[in-house]
């Protein structure tokens, strides 16, 4: 169990709003409590990384803890006091890493295959139902009908802009100027472009019964 440090909700504000000593000292106790909370949730409530040793999984939660902390600093003032200021903290932790690790899990989806010519019979490979039995059977079967209709839609319903930008952006992390650049336009006329493409694809998802938040929910693990 992670240990909680012991300070009010207004020790903890007035502690990390302060500078000096007492500053330096709030900083160590929570970084250190991030660390323990996103450490435990990483390697007992993750089995989609039952793959990773023990080092992988410190540097992850070290990582996304010094992140978290930069986050709660960013916005102590939204803090209300509606719960304890260490429960506040941990959503914001485990909240980072369960983010993160989607982002990643749709990045493996190796949209980019889409905007190219297709040279297997699939299509593309189909790379997260995984074998080390991290994803059951039926929710492999899930990912692949889910994944097969995104992937429809992206190919058959979006403009070839469309899907460069929307896999640009999105999956490999693109900044808006370098998607300019490459498109030979603006920053502003990427945006449209993203916005279109995106009110495209849920207006598509929609009629498969289908909304973001679903789409998201079938390749969380969360």
């Amino acid at each position: 169990m992670t240990t909680v440090p012991t300070r009010t909700n207004e020790e903890w504000l007035a502690a990390l709003q302060t500078t000096g000593p007492e500053q330096t000292q709030a900083l160590e106790e929570l970084r250190d409590y991030l660390l323990r909370a996103v450490y435990v949730y990483l390697s007992r409530h993750r089995s989609d990384l039952t793959h990773f040793d023990r080092d992988e999984i410190q540097q992850l939660a070290e990582d996304w803890a010094q992140e978290a902390l930069l986050t709660i600093l960013a916005k102590l003032d939204t803090f209300r006091g509606d719960s304890r200021f260490t429960t506040w903290a941990y959503r914001v932790v485990i909240n980072l890493a369960a983010s993160e690790l989607r982002r990643r899990r749709w990045a493996n989806l190796s949209l980019e295959g889409l905007t190219e010519s297709d040279d297997d019979e699939d299509g593309m490979s189909f790379e997260f139902a995984q074998e080390d039995g991290s994803v059951s059977p039926e929710a492999a079967l899930q990912q692949r009908h889910v994944w097969d209709t995104l992937r429809h839609i992206i190919d058959q319903d979006l403009t070839e802009r469309q899907r460069s930008v929307l896999v640009g952006s999105l999956v490999e992390g693109k900044p808006v100027e370098v998607l300019a650049e490459q498109l030979n336009t603006n920053p502003n006329k990427v945006y449209k472009i993203m916005h279109d493409a995106r009110k495209k694809l849920k207006q598509r998802l929609a009629d498969y019964n289908l909304n973001e938040e679903s789409v998201l929910q079938v390749f969380a693990g969360v």
